[in-house]
């Protein structure tokens, strides 16, 4: 099991090494075990699984305040990350927190409109009802970041992911103004400090490094500068880009997303990658035709010809980039260009 500060050499080490990148997937939704992704990802690589392991804490993944603190399923949760670890693994997380403010028709509990800018400073006021609500999944969340802290696991931290969309209730055009205008980046950067405060002064927790990671931006999907809420160095340990692609080389546009992720002068990875909309068929057969592991490892290798350093890239789960789900796994992984768990411990013993 790697220490924090080696983890930290690990990834800086394959960030400078434009031979090889490290690839990571997602574990599934709907409280799905850890061991579930390895199996599908063995079963879909001939054998090999992943070097670095995604999690979702709410409603996209283990769902951590439905399951419990300290729930049978929650322990064995723990058994399963610490575990991969144990051999080798590196663990990244984030979590797709509830609207503290319900919105009945939203698509998951993370969606919706945050009821305007008077609610944020209620968010962000201690002790107010919209503040408790949003700090008790706060704190479950650290309970589980800090048991894993216990099994000598080190976390990627992802909070406030993609938060320059307008895709959940925290994010920057989210927030129910008229014509959704964008929000003052100032609130997304209160509200990163007010986690970070709460984890590392509050809690304690000295197991995680801090990810800033915003989605990629452009005038296709609507998304604002990746820099707007970047809440300082002294909060952020490493940066990344979440990117679904329509095979093309949409992060690479001139002063575009990851050029300016790079400026900060940090670790940097792929934090979510996957194929876009346009890209994502309804069938196996069509979807390995159409886009499939062996061309998500081309588009990685043709943007780091064009000089961007990557240190992983973790693919998200089901039919947003999952290797099961996309075809050709094994011939993918079959490539040394891309560091699967057994090669990462042979290259970083």
């Amino acid at each position: 099991m790697y220490t924090k500060e080696q983890i930290i050499e690990v990834l800086a080490r394959a960030y400078e090494d434009s031979r090889i990148l490290l690839f990571g997937e997602q574990v599934g939704g709907n409280q799905d075990m850890p061991a579930n992704m390895l199996d599908r990802y063995s079963k879909a690589t001939g054998g090999r699984y992943p070097a670095v392991m995604g999690l979702d804490l709410a409603c996209y993944g283990l769902q951590l305040p439905e399951v419990g603190v300290n729930s049978e399923k929650w322990n064995a949760y723990i058994d399963q990350i610490a575990d991969f670890a144990d051999k080798g693994g590196i663990v990244t997380a984030s979590s797709h927190f509830a609207n503290p403010i319900p919105v009945p028709d939203a698509r998951a509990l993370c969606r919706g409109n945050f009821a305007g800018l008077d609610a944020w400073e209620e968010l962000l006021t201690e002790g107010t009802p919209v503040n408790k609500i949003f700090k008790e999944e706060l704190l479950i969340d650290g309970e589980f970041l800090r048991q894993l802290g216990e099994r000598g696991v080190t976390v990627l931290w992802r909070p406030l992911h993609e938060a320059n969309s307008g895709s959940f209730w925290y994010c920057g055009r989210a927030h129910g103004e008229p014509g959704l205008k964008w929000m003052d980046g100032e609130n997304l950067k209160r509200l990163w400090r007010y986690i970070y405060n709460l984890y590392v002064s509050e809690m304690g927790l000295t197991n995680l490094i801090w990810v800033y990671a915003p989605n990629n931006q452009g005038t296709w999907n609507g998304n604002c500068d990746v820099r707007y809420y970047y809440p300082g160095d002294e909060y952020v340990d490493m940066v990344g880009i979440d990117w679904y692609t329509s095979n093309k080389e949409e992060i690479i546009v001139p002063q575009h997303s990851y050029d300016k992720i790079m400026n900060y002068g940090m670790t940097a990875a792929l934090t979510e990658f996957g194929p876009g909309q346009s890209l994502r068929m309804s069938s196996f057969e069509e979807q390995e035709k159409t886009f499939n592991a062996l061309d998500m490892v081309k588009v990685m290798k043709d943007v780091m010809k064009r000089g961007l350093k990557i240190a992983y890239v973790l693919t998200w789960t089901g039919g947003y980039g999952a290797l099961y789900s996309i075809g050709k796994g094994e011939e993918a992984l079959s490539d040394p260009f891309c560091i699967d768990l057994e090669r990462l411990q042979k290259l970083y013993k």
